[in-house]
């Protein structure tokens, strides 16, 4: 059933992106794409979760959605019952996720309006309007419910989580200190940008299936598909949840055979032909590349940033910095002041700021007050110049390290939480 299932979508799924379809249809006189003989198809069971029936039209549907990141639609058996299975998975876990959000959460449910906004996000991404995007959805076969249920269950996930832990999980200073420390280290060293997908093939038979399969993922890649999409659908990696990501490596980071290859490339971005290791094959996204820093061009400052708003305001602003003569002073002159607020900002690279709030930085030493910067909400805001040294101005700031190890464990817990959840349920494949 499964295989006739992959051919009987491989079919009928339209070979063009949902951008092109959106495009095509907003063209005068374009003609309406045949979507009636899908719906011909004869539904039957693939899957049961808690007595919750996955049918094959769901399974179809989300593979038509899954399919839409293709720019040109694999024809590659194996790729389709991989990207079938996939997207039975996916279903099996929302329908775990929600079962889960309503069983817990019970005095409420997620609104239309909260669907309806989830879902105009998904069209911005598509750079469509609600409207444009449901017409698309139409034009490619998939009915806009289902798209409805997917950010349902997406919404309730993220609630459920952050609810749950977003108070307990931690992120100790010390992995803070371990990480600026790695990035420390490389500084000196070229870096390149990365992103990744790994399909795992243990032995030389799988292993040229694998090449095969990679050089149909990188032609869709050159095509114009999203990398980071193919990563999270095919990526037998870690990174895959992030899309492939790597974020910057020197080459000392990096698998030998990657390396090699990574310096053997062209300038980013670009995608390197299939790299063969001793577990897999590797699709390599080469997307930037900077050289080593230069400590001498380099400005890090600690800093307090101060925002008011309203009435008064400037004035406020004005006698702090007549008053403040160092950061030590912040404190007593903030005594009786009343809606102004500090926030101590510790490790910050100049050129990590953004471009509006740079200019009125540059040249200030330590113990020195910005101007008077206004904010887009008719705020008020000044920096106070704690302290400023040369070196490290490609260093995250701490608390970008910060809520990047908080995704990354938050991400984790989650993985677990889910994992239990479908061990405990009634799933049944068919």
């Amino acid at each position: 059933m499964k295989r006739l299932l992959v051919l009987a979508l491989a079919a009928s799924v339209a070979a063009t992106s949902l951008v092109a379809i959106a495009q095509q249809t907003q063209q005068p006189g374009a003609a309406a794409q045949p979507t009636a003989n899908r719906g011909r198809m004869v539904d039957g069971v693939m899957a049961t979760v808690n007595d919750q029936v996955i049918s094959q039209s769901d399974v179809r549907n989300r593979m038509r959605w899954m399919l839409l990141r293709f720019e040109k639609p694999p024809e590659d058996e194996e790729i389709l019952l991989e990207l079938q299975s996939q997207a039975l998975e996916s279903l099996i876990d929302e329908r775990v996720q929600l079962g889960e959000f309503r069983k817990l959460v019970k005095d409420q449910d997620i609104s239309g309006p909260e669907i309806d906004e989830s879902v105009a996000d998904v069209a911005r991404q598509y750079r469509m309007t609600p409207e444009q995007f449901a017409q698309a959805l139409g034009q490619a076969g998939i009915p806009m419910q289902h798209i409805r249920d997917m950010e349902q269950a997406k919404i309730a996930w993220t609630a459920l989580i952050r609810g749950r832990y977003f108070k307990t999980v931690r992120v100790s200073e010390g992995r803070i200190d371990d990480m600026l420390d790695r990035i420390k280290s490389s500084l000196d060293k070229p870096q390149y940008r990365l992103a990744e997908i790994f399909l795992y093939a243990p032995d030389r038979a799988s292993r040229e299936l694998a090449k095969t399969r990679a050089a149909t993922l990188i032609e869709n890649v050159r095509q114009g598909a999203e990398f980071q999409a193919l990563a999270q659908q095919f990526s037998a990696a870690p990174s895959a949840s992030a899309g492939g990501d790597l974020n910057w490596l020197s080459p000392g980071d990096m698998r030998p055979e990657i390396a090699d290859a990574v310096l053997k490339a062209g300038e980013p971005p670009l995608v390197l032909a299939p790299i063969e290791s001793d577990s897999g094959v590797y699709v390599i996204a080469l997307t930037g590349k900077r050289e080593p820093s230069d400590p001498s061009k380099s400005i890090i400052l600690d800093m307090e940033q101060m925002i008011t708003r309203g009435e008064g305001a400037v004035a406020k602003l004005e006698a702090l910095k007549a008053s403040a003569k160092t950061c030590g002073d912040l404190s007593k002159s903030l005594e009786g002041v009343e809606g102004v607020t500090r926030t101590p900002m510790k490790d910050v690279g100049l050129m990590q700021v953004a471009p509006q709030f740079r200019t009125p930085l540059e040249g200030l030493g330590a113990n020195q007050a910005s101007q008077i910067i206004d904010l887009t909400d008719g705020g008020k805001m000044i920096f106070f110049v704690c302290s400023s040294r040369s070196g490290d101005a490609d260093l995250p700031a701490r608390t970008e390290i910060k809520d990047r190890l908080f995704n990354q464990e938050l991400a984790l817990v989650a993985e677990r939480y889910l994992r239990d959840l479908k061990r405990e349920s009634t799933v049944v494949r068919r």
